[in-house]
């Protein structure tokens, strides 16, 4: 059997690449200056204890050498996959389930139409400007399965139309997300007609 395709999101890959190296950096920093605290090389600091310091560079050590794992492990444990009963959303340890139910309409667009890096705060300005010319697949939603609030804070704002409930999806092979959304969506749809359930209709359009 055919495993379902999962499509990496690019938003997550653009976001995360420019703090890889500093965390690297930072991390090995901070695992010498703990190397060197345990084996007496670091001159004692007025007020810490040798052990004292050994800690809490221990700490730091850990504390950076864990952001450097999530920044680099975060853009692939963040994907997309068309399952046969429902849209599967995965962001790190986020699984965010989307029945095809709430799916109303899909689309293909370019992601500066949702994002205008003019329109965009400072802080998401450059990271706009890097994602502006990648085509996405929009999706409408009659509604979000969680509190947008949550979900908002959980991911990124990108990932997101607006003030409309719906998904903006950046992936390499749009066109592929955009037919296997489609084949899955029409798929359900005629199991929902067979089954004697009124399913909603949407319309799936891919330039």
């Amino acid at each position: 059997m055919a495993t379902d395709k999962r499509y990496p999101l690019l938003l997550y890959r653009e976001w995360m690449h420019p703090f890889t190296l500093p965390a690297f950096c930072i991390a090995v920093v901070l695992i010498l200056l703990w190397t060197a605290a345990r084996t007496g090389w670091l001159p004692a600091a007025i007020g810490i204890s040798r052990s004292m310091q050994g800690l809490l560079l221990g700490i730091a050590a850990l504390v950076g050498l864990g952001l450097w794992l999530i920044v680099s492990l975060l853009p692939r444990a963040a994907f997309v996959q068309c399952l046969p009963d429902y849209l599967l959303l995965r962001v790190g340890f986020l699984q965010l389930i989307v029945s095809y139910s709430r799916v109303r309409t899909s689309r293909s667009v370019q992601h500066s139409q949702i994002h205008s890096p003019a329109s965009e705060p400072r802080l998401r300005r450059s990271l706009a400007k890097r994602m502006e010319l990648k085509q996405c697949v929009a999706i409408d939603l009659t509604s979000f399965p969680m509190a947008f609030f949550l979900l908002r804070t959980l991911t990124h704002p990108f990932l997101f139309l607006g003030k409309e409930p719906g998904f903006l999806f950046a992936v390499e092979d749009w066109m592929g997300l955009g037919r296997d959304l489609e084949e899955k969506h029409s798929a359900w749809l005629a199991r929902r007609k067979d089954a004697g359930k009124q399913p909603r209709l949407g319309a799936m359009t891919y330039d």
